[in-house]
C-alpha cells in the first residue's frame, strides 16, 4: 500500500525537487550578476526548499530574477504537493480507484498463482474449481458487462479489467511469475495471443488454452509447443453422451482416442451384503474412490478396510462398458 501510493506522490514530488534545484540556480546567478550578496550553491538550495514551505530563512533579495522566484516558490510549492495529495485523496475516496489499488498490489505480490483470461461460463466454472483448490488467482475479463466479473470480484479474487492481449496487462496480473495461464475466451485467435505472448513474457509458465475447433487445437498446441488445448464441445460431448444413456454418471475423461473410464455415482443396494472395499475391488475392473454412508451427508476418499453396506452411496471409476455389470453387482440384482 505504502509504494503504491509512494507512486502516486511520486511525480509530484519529482517536480518539488527540479524545480528547487533549477530556482536554486537562477537565483545564485541574479545574484551574482546584480553584484548583491552571493549564496553558494547549499544556501541557495537551502532557500528555495524553505520558500516552498513558507518558511523563508533568507531576505528577500533585490535582484529582480531572484525576488520573483522568491515570491512565486512558495505558490508553486503548494500547487505541486496539493497536486499529488489529490491523487491520493482520490485514490482513498473513489471506489473504482480502491478496487484497482487492490488488485495492483495483491497481484503484484502473488507468486506462483494461475491466471485465468476470460470470466464467461468456462472460465467462471474453471475459477471455481481453481479457488476451491486453494489456488491463488488472477483474472482478466475484457467486458465488465455480461461476464462474471462481480460474483468473481465477491470470491475476494482481483480481477483485472482489460483485454490480456495487451503485454500491460499480463504484466499486472503477474504473468512473470505465474504458474499457469489458462485462456477460456471465446475467441480462438485471441487465446492464442495471450497464451504466446505468456510464453515470451515466462518460458517456464504451463498454458492451457481454450480453442473450438479440436483439429486445430491439437496442430497448434504442438506446433508451438503450447503444455495443453482443449475445445469445450470435445471435452463435454462424451460425458453428454453418457449420461443420456446411463444414470450416474459424474465425469468421463480420454486416456487416448476414445472415452476410456468414467465416474459414476451408485447407491448399494437393499439386498447387497457387507463387503470390504478392496474385496468388492477385486471383483469388479474399477476402483472405488469415494464412499458415502447412509447417514453421512458428504463423500470421503474410502480406504481397503472401510465396509460398504446396503444404503451407502459409491463412486465408481470404471470404463463405460464395464459399468452396468458393476452396477447389477451393487444393486445384488
Amino acid at each position: 500500500m505504502f509504494a503504491h501510493f509512494a507512486r502516486r506522490m511520486a511525480p509530484a514530488l519529482l517536480l518539488v525537487v527540479a524545480y528547487t534545484v533549477v530556482a536554486a540556480l537562477i537565483v545564485r546567478f541574479d545574484l551574482a550578476r546584480t553584484g548583491e550578496r552571493s549564496l553558494d550553491f547549499g544556501q541557495a538550495l537551502y532557500a528555495m526548499y524553505t520558500q516552498l514551505f513558507f518558511e523563508p530563512t533568507e531576505d528577500l533579495p533585490h535582484a529582480p530574477i531572484a525576488r520573483v522566484l522568491f515570491w512565486i516558490t512558495p505558490i508553486a510549492g503548494f500547487v505541486l504537493i496539493a497536486e499529488g495529495v489529490y491523487k491520493v485523496g482520490a485514490t482513498l475516496l473513489d471506489r473504482e480507484a480502491r478496487r484497482e489499488v487492490w488488485v495492483r498490489i495483491v497481484s503484484e505480490r502473488m507468486r506462483g498463482h494461475v491466471i485465468v483470461c476470460g470470466l464467461g461460463h468456462v472460465g467462471f466454472r474453471v475459477v471455481q474449481e481453481l479457488r476451491d483448490g486453494g489456488v491463488d488467482i488472477v483474472a482478466i475479463e475484457q467486458r465488465e458487462q455480461d461476464s462474471f466479473v462481480e460474483t468473481v470480484r465477491s470470491m475476494n479474487i482481483p480481477v483485472i479489467v482489460g483485454d490480456a492481449r495487451r503485454d500491460e496487462i499480463l504484466e499486472r496480473a503477474g504473468a512473470a511469475h505465474a504458474k499457469a495461464v489458462i485462456c477460456t475466451t471465446d475467441d480462438d485467435l485471441a487465446n492464442l495471443e495471450v497464451a504466446l505472448d505468456s510464453k515470451r513474457m515466462n518460458p517456464e509458465v504451463r498454458v492451457v488454452m481454450r480453442m473450438f475447433d479440436q483439429r486445430l487445437a491439437a496442430k497448434v498446441g504442438g506446433a508451438l509447443d503450447l503444455d495443453q488445448t482443449f475445445s469445450t464441445s470435445a471435452v463435454t460431448a462424451p460425458l453428454v453422451a453418457l449420461q443420456a444413456t446411463q444414470v450416474g454418471i459424474r465425469a468421463a475423461y480420454r486416456t487416448g482416442d476414445g472415452v476410456a473410464r468414467v465416474t459414476a455415482e451408485i447407491e448399494v443396494g437393499d439386498a447387497f451384503e457387507p463387503t470390504l472395499v478392496s474385496a468388492l475391488e477385486e471383483t469388479i475392473d474399477g476402483r472405488i474412490v469415494g464412499l458415502r454412508h447412509a447417514k453421512e451427508e458428504t463423500f470421503r476418499a474410502p480406504k481397503g478396510t472401510s465396509r460398504l453396506l446396503a444404503g451407502d452411496v459409491v463412486v465408481v471409476d470404471a470404463r463405460p462398458t464395464d459399468l452396468p455389470w458393476i452396477r447389477k453387482k451393487l444393486l445384488a440384482r
